[in-house]
């Protein structure tokens, strides 16, 4: 397991970080979008401080992470991931995968963004985080077999190997 982790922090460190924008009726544009339907891992990071992170304005919409709640019973703990010299931090990751519009790579990404149907996200949009030119993401393909059966081993493995995002929240 750890050797696949290791080989997945070298992918994720030779991607590009992507940009991401909304379209003229307000939709998430990702550059780069995985294409449908991918299985994978992905990143968030922001420029945006810890300090602003933790006075950042709540989503008010279900299943929204506490943002600040989170940033501010996390900061002090030794093993959260923190801003560092790069213009961009990571402050999440999760999985993504399949042929449901919901659960498939680039609609979890969209979704972190801008809400997404029964499942959680960050929300951005929805909080006084939402200048997305302070945001970015990455992501590694996984084949839809590996995918299904240890993705959630390759998220949770890769935080405790490179330290826990602080927006991630199991």
């Amino acid at each position: 397991m750890r050797d696949r982790i290791l080989e997945i922090e070298q992918l994720r460190k030779d991607c590009d970080l992507l940009t991401i924008s909304k379209d003229i009726n307000e939709n998430i544009i990702l550059e780069g979008r995985p294409a449908y339907p991918s299985f994978g891992l992905y990143w968030i990071y922001t420029s945006y401080s810890l300090v602003q992170l933790c006075n950042a304005r709540k989503s008010d919409k279900e299943k929204a992470v506490d943002i600040p709640g989170l940033s501010n019973s996390r900061k002090d703990l030794k093993n959260i991931l923190r801003p560092n010299n790069d213009d961009y931090w990571v402050v999440y990751n999760g999985i993504g995968g399949g042929h449901n519009s919901n659960y498939n790579l680039g609609s979890r990404i969209a979704a972190e963004f801008k809400g997404g149907k029964d499942t959680g996200s960050l929300q951005i949009t929805d909080t006084n985080l939402n200048d997305l030119s302070k945001w970015r993401y990455s992501y590694v393909l996984l084949d839809p077999i590996e995918y299904k059966q240890i993705a959630n081993e390759l998220e949770v493995g890769w935080r405790l190997e490179f330290d826990w995002p602080i927006l991630s929240k199991r």
